[in-house]
């Protein structure tokens, strides 16, 4: 389990504060809870060796703040976020690359994201809707990781 985002600027900490809130909740010797800042390249590394993964992280797609999704990678699409750069290379991306250097990636993916509000103001806090989504995302990470079906 990934949470992405950079916990200073507002509402893209999400991702690390699902984790924090996740780590007393979820036990076992087959899940690892981790959270990054990092993007493109470096997810694939973090990624490699993973059979399943559930990302967790912000969005900004126009919805609700607060709004929490399912989504595959499908979802989120192909094209990299800054085109000039392979380290802002989507997830998508980050996948597909490490398959193609052979490296053992994910084969199910599942990414949990929240609507956020503010992912450039600087705050250690989230804004009162994404924080009040929190127990529901939660739950969606839960059902997730209980789900016996592929999440692909």
């Amino acid at each position: 389990m990934l949470g992405i985002g950079n916990p200073i600027l507002q509402d893209d900490g999400v991702g690390p504060r699902l984790i924090r809130e996740l780590r007393s909740l979820v036990t076992g010797a087959d899940i690892t809870l981790e959270d990054t800042s990092l993007s493109g390249v470096d997810l694939m590394e973090i990624l490699a060796g993973f059979d399943r993964a559930i990302i967790i992280d912000a969005i900004k797609s126009g919805g609700k703040p607060g709004q929490v999704y399912r989504l595959t990678l499908n979802d989120l699409g192909t094209e990299p976020r800054d085109a000039f750069s392979e380290h802002n290379m989507s997830l998508f991306q980050s996948i597909e690359l490490g398959k193609k250097l052979k490296l053992h990636m994910p084969k199910d993916v599942v990414i949990i994201a929240v609507e956020a509000e503010n992912v450039s103001d600087f705050g250690e806090t989230l804004t009162p809707e994404v924080e009040k989504a929190i127990p529901v995302a939660i739950q969606r990470v839960i059902d997730a990781i209980n789900s016996k079906l592929p999440w692909s």
